[in-house]
């Protein structure tokens, strides 16, 4: 049966549900004005929708009876389709309504108010109209004989059009759920895989990805997550003895992807981040002494020229160089500088920067530096830095005056000591080197111009080491914190 449902715009969720389940019934429901051109055709289409349908379904709400609504101009139109409504209009309550705003047409039959599931309700009674012995010929002819009186020789565009174009829609919309449910479960594959990259085995995500990224209809974003893991990988790739794999075979697919990416055509960060990741498979034969050497510098400097700023080529670029020059690391320290200011990946940078000051005694200057500007910018604490952070910059405080002087001159007094606290607070630190904290705390407080708040730790650690019979550098650095001022 063709039914026509009129409805407020502000019940379409109600009316769509309703449609859906007319539908269900094997009706044909014509229901998206919204979907019918502007003007003259629009209300063309409405007239033929009216006159070619078997049934008017009337939604009553305060809106659709509201004056000036266009479900009252509808319902006009099925009043000259049938001046006699019995049996060919069905008003349904979907929202309390006065009684006086609803039209007397509507109010010649009986009102349908659902007491339990509107949708359940509406459908059995239309069930119950288009049963009606002889009714539903009756209405077909009906239709058929308006259609002719009102349209004359354009009845060829009446219902058939109406139908095609929800058919149309129908089609399209299950086009695009299709297309829809593709693209989540693109997503679902690759988000699975991508996570594995950073936060499981990059070699299980990788090869997850490589097998989505081989069919035929893998998205650019598959391959892009594909790109992203192979770089993610390299950041953390490390070769364990024993293993039975270098360097050079770990890196190889991972460069074959790199450079796909370039070559499909990456360009300004996208193309700088890439390159730069190239640079580092060439940094890592640097542990690899039977590999082939090689150059990552060129890299780099391409990825500059891409991407000025880009941090992943400032950061592995600046590592590089305080890998390769035992000199003062100027160049370095620009790179790592840049790095910084370009605002991501600022973790990475730091293990960076950490990893190259903290390999040699005579950096440790330029690690404290890093340290203190994290601590400025509340960054997270290194904790997998720490020991080596004791080891090569505290523990050489209390070596001598010597030692010592580079990393007192390294920041300004106060700040030494907020970020030592910071690293060690006291409460966390281990009880057995308990007196070194101790002795480091009041070496820096006493750097500090506050030897007085320092002297009676200094005084009490000094009697507990004598009582233990302590030398060396600990007891050395304690008696001479002690000593009165020149």
């Amino acid at each position: 049966m063709h039914i026509f449902l009129s409805y407020s715009s502000a019940r379409r969720d109600q009316a769509l549900r309703l449609k859906l389940a007319l539908e269900a019934e094997q009706h044909e429901v014509f229901f998206d004005r919204d979907d019918l051109g502007p003007g003259e055709a629009y209300h063309q289409a409405i007239r033929e929708a009216v006159a070619a349908s078997d049934l008017f379904v009337y939604l009553i709400s305060p809106e659709s009876v509201a004056p000036g609504s266009y479900t009252l101009t509808e319902l006009s139109l099925a009043q000259a389709r049938w001046p006699r409504p019995s049996g060919h209009v069905l008003p349904v309550v979907v929202a309390a309504t006065p009684e006086a705003g609803i039209p007397a047409y509507l109010k010649a039959v009986t009102l349908l108010e659902p007491t339990g599931d509107l949708v359940a309700e509406t459908a059995a009674a239309v069930a119950r109209l288009a049963s009606r012995p002889g009714r539903r010929r009756a209405w077909r002819l009906a239709a058929t004989a308006a259609v002719l009186l009102t349209v004359g020789g354009a009845a060829v565009w009446g219902w058939s059009r109406v139908e095609a174009q929800h058919q149309a829609r129908q089609q399209a919309q299950a086009a695009q759920v299709a297309k829809t449910e593709q693209a989540r479960r693109w997503t679902d594959e690759a988000g699975r895989a991508a996570r594995l990259c950073t936060d499981g085995s990059p070699a299980d995500g990788f090869a997850q990805l490589s097998v989505l990224v081989a069919r035929a209809d893998a998205p650019p974003a598959v391959h892009t997550a594909l790109q992203d893991c192979a770089m993610a990988w390299l950041r953390v790739a490390r070769i364990v003895k024993g293993a039975g794999i270098t360097f050079s075979e770990l890196s190889a697919p991972l460069r074959a992807v790199l450079s796909r990416g370039l070559v499909a055509g990456a360009q300004g960060q996208r193309a700088a981040d890439l390159r730069a990741h190239l640079g580092w498979a060439d940094s890592l034969l640097l542990y690899e002494p039977t590999s082939p050497s090689a150059d990552p510098v060129p890299h780099y400097r391409q990825a500059l020229q891409d991407d000025p700023g880009n941090v992943y080529a400032h950061a592995m670029w600046g590592l590089w160089l305080v890998l390769q020059n035992r000199a003062a690391p100027d160049e370095a320290l620009r790179h790592f500088d840049a790095a910084v200011a370009s605002g991501r990946e600022l973790p990475f940078v730091r293990r960076l920067q950490l990893g190259a000051f903290l390999q040699r005694t005579e950096h440790a200057p330029h690690a404290l530096r890093v340290l203190n500007q994290m601590r400025q910018r509340q960054e997270p604490l290194p904790e997998q830095r720490l020991s080596r952070v004791w080891s090569y910059i505290y523990s050489d405080l209390l070596s001598g005056p010597s030692r010592a002087r580079p990393l007192l001159d390294a920041l300004p007094p106060d700040e030494a000591l907020k970020t030592f606290v910071w690293l060690f607070p006291q409460a966390g630190f281990e009880a057995s080197r308990q007196p070194q904290w101790r002795a480091v705390h009041g070496l820096l407080l006493t750097h500090a111009g506050r030897a007085a708040e320092a002297r009676a730790d200094l005084l009490a650690l000094q009697r507990e080491l004598r009582a233990e019979r302590s030398t060396g550098s600990l007891a050395d650095t304690v008696n001479r914190l002690l000593l009165p001022a020149p």
